[in-house]
């Protein structure tokens, strides 16, 4: 009976702790940042795909200014991108990046062609 005591606390303990450590694993692995992305365009284009929504942190999401017919893209405003702007004039298509650190608010800005 003496030498089933402490296997028994063996046990007892061995339960314990990994109950205990697998709880706080499970824990950290579902717990993850998500931040809201919202984005927008000006008069005269339109930004595919329709990525507005919640994602989750470190996420890149890649998106696309289209001008409508006698406008032409101008710039980003809150992409990863916007100091490095699309550097064409005419009715082009101009993508961009914005990874997900926070929440963002991304437009798309078109001018008239003149």
């Amino acid at each position: 009976m003496k030498k089933e005591v402490p296997l028994l606390y063996t046990v007892i303990f061995s339960l314990i702790f990994y109950s205990c450590s697998s709880e706080i694993i499970n824990e950290e692995s579902t717990t993850s940042s998500q931040y809201t992305l919202t984005i927008s365009a000006s008069k005269g284009g339109s930004v595919t795909p329709a990525a507005s929504g919640k994602y989750d942190e470190g996420a890149t999401i890649t998106i696309t200014a289209t001008p409508e017919e006698g406008y032409k893209f101008e710039r980003w405003e809150g992409s990863d991108f916007d100091d490095n702007p699309c550097n064409f004039s005419g009715p082009f298509n101009c993508r961009t990046a914005v990874t997900m650190d926070s929440d963002r608010d991304v437009e798309a800005f078109f001018e008239k062609i003149q």
